[in-house]
């Protein structure tokens, strides 16, 4: 069994001379965000902070990265698939799958889902002729 890794510090290195800068000793002089044009296969966005700082020996700048933020960690919810089985899970009659309705989420796709979740055994039910029956 391998130990658990540390999580090592950022370290910050400016182009011209190699210094190592500390985020924590050298505040950033600027910092930004940057969103991610595409998400992931869950549907979460990865949010980037950056930050300029100026190098303490040669006095150039240097743009960094200091921390990654997923969708999950923003604080958006439940992912596609979790809110999908807790619609599912509410349904009491027979309904017609292009009724389900899941933000963010086609028909198709939701019939689909359906099929997939009752093969993997996480909801319980059946799908004929395009009707889901709890």
């Amino acid at each position: 069994m391998t130990p658990p890794r540390k999580k090592r510090k950022k370290q910050i290195s400016c182009k011209k001379c190699g210094q190592i800068i500390d985020p924590i000793e050298t505040p950033p002089k600027k910092t930004w965000q940057l969103v991610s044009p595409m998400p992931d296969k869950e549907g979460r966005v990865t949010l980037t902070i950056m930050g300029s700082f100026t190098c303490p020996s040669c006095n150039s700048s240097v743009r960094a990265s200091l921390k990654k933020i997923r969708g999950d960690e923003i604080g958006s919810g439940k992912s596609k698939k979790e809110l999908l089985i807790d619609a599912i899970k509410l349904i009491q009659e027979p309904t017609p799958i292009d009724q389900i309705e899941i933000t963010k989420i086609s028909s198709a796709v939701v019939g689909k889902a359906i099929k997939t979740l009752i093969d993997q055994g996480k909801i319980t039910g059946r799908v004929e002729e395009g009707i889901f029956y709890p």
